[in-house]
């Protein structure tokens, strides 16, 4: 029996030199996506699908394969894990269910979906600043929240608000916390800053921050922009700056 690294992009294959009969996918991570591999010997014989935690036995009989194609069968962001694969069968009774070993956050980075970016509304007399994160409505994803951090140049309250209308103010996209030599990925999510009168709608949370110090908040369960939502951070006091840096990651609907 040997254990193999997988790490299978969308639209990719992953080919595997070993005589097996048996298939045990350990463990995989997908930055949130499906994770479901199709293995099928050369041999022709039938296309195997296994999740993470899931084994396949070739019935007693059959031709045993010698070099394996391995695809991603949704394509929702790069699988990495490993597989075992051998003559044998192994067993393993520790949990039940199956079990991501790989770290979900670095799994996410790697496969380009994690983001993180800064951006600052200047204050206006007379009026509240407001940042916008704003999920288009064709992004075909979900946005996670995971962190919001705050600050200004004078001391003020900020409300995490949702369902706030568009300020308008474009200020750009975001890139990947992937980091690499080559093109960043851009994330689907959008910045918009710009200004608010009066508000109504409800408030998620409430940072307070002192000149030139930051506040942070880390929900226990993430904020989820679905497409065509927008949350803003609004500056409580008027005239006001509102500088707000946000991490997330885009989970494909």
């Amino acid at each position: 029996m040997q254990v193999f690294d997988l790490k299978i992009a969308p639209g990719a294959v992953r080919f595997i030199d070993v005589r097996a009969a048996y298939i045990y996918f350990l463990n995989g991570s997908a930055g949130g996506g499906d994770t479901t591999i199709a293995f099928q010997p050369e041999s022709g014989s039938e296309t195997v699908y296994l999740k993470p935690g899931q084994a396949y036995k070739i019935p007693t009989g059959d031709r045993i394969g010698t070099r394996w194609t391995m695809t991603n069968v949704k394509g929702e962001g790069t699988i990495i894990g490993q597989v075992l694969m051998g003559e044998g069968e192994f067993t393993d009774n520790r949990v039940s269910g199956s079990v991501e070993v790989i770290d979900g956050g670095k799994a996410r980075t790697l496969a380009g979906v994690a983001f993180s970016a800064w951006v600052s509304a200047p204050g206006v007399a007379g009026v509240r600043s407001v940042v916008q994160l704003q999920n288009p409505a064709a992004s075909g994803k979900n946005v996670v929240v995971e962190r919001i951090a705050v600050a200004s140049q004078v001391s003020t309250g900020f409300e995490v608000r949702p369902g706030l209308a568009d300020v308008g103010g474009g200020f750009g996209t975001a890139a990947s916390k992937l980091v690499t030599n080559g093109a960043l990925v851009v994330s689907s999510a959008i910045f918009k800053v710009g200004t608010r009168a009066v508000d109504t709608t409800s408030t998620l949370y409430l940072l307070n921050a002192a000149i030139g110090t930051q506040a942070a908040w880390r929900p226990l369960e993430p904020i989820v922009i679905a497409p065509g939502g927008i949350l803003s951070i609004v500056g409580q006091s008027l005239n006001a700056d509102v500088a707000a840096s946000m991490e997330w990651y885009e989970d494909k609907i």
